[in-house]
């Protein structure tokens, strides 16, 4: 059970925030602006065109996903900033809880993600979104951190489907 609770707890989520937070980076970093760029400026409206379906594009989002809970505010700033932290504790908790390995993955990228945004919100005030589809209809900026609680949502729906619980298994018994 510690080998378990150390690769979801701790080793994805550490590969996945540091995956997020270097994307993050090496992102502002080519538009050549100030990493606090998102609390100097909420649209910086910067964005690299790539050959393809995806553009790379500088959003602050100081909301949630899908473009929910948009406007600053210091309160709302550090609410999310606290509720991303609570969370991600009680979803180790939900993570020591779990029996199965999808359970298990999808907890720890929404663990990763929470922490990758959250990290953003506490220190810049706004999560830094880049990956854009809108070339494609998909108009919403996004980054990786999203990407992983999109991802670990899904698992926890399939899981819901596909996954025999342990009081599924005795009534079939």
């Amino acid at each position: 059970m510690k080998k378990t609770l150390f690769i979801y707890a701790l080793v994805i989520p550490i590969i996945l925030i540091l995956l997020d937070q270097w994307s993050k980076f090496a992102v502002i970093q080519s538009f050549g602006v100030p990493m606090n760029i998102c609390e100097q400026n909420l649209n910086p409206g910067i964005e690299h065109k790539i050959p393809g379906p995806m553009d790379i594009s500088l959003v602050c989002n100081p909301g949630i996903s899908w473009g929910l809970l948009q406007g600053d505010s210091a309160m709302k700033r550090w609410v999310l900033t606290a509720f991303a932290f609570i969370m991600s504790g009680v979803l180790v908790y939900a993570l020591t809880q779990s029996k199965d390995r999808l359970t298990k993955l999808s907890i720890a990228l929404i663990i990763s993600g929470a922490i990758g945004n959250g990290i953003d919100r506490f220190f810049f005030g706004a999560v830094t979104d880049f990956i854009n589809f809108g070339e494609i209809g998909f108009h919403w900026v996004f980054n990786i951190a999203d990407s992983a609680i999109t991802c670990g949502v899904i698992g926890l729906i399939l899981a819901s489907f596909f996954v025999k619980s342990d009081a599924k298994d005795e009534k079939d018994a």
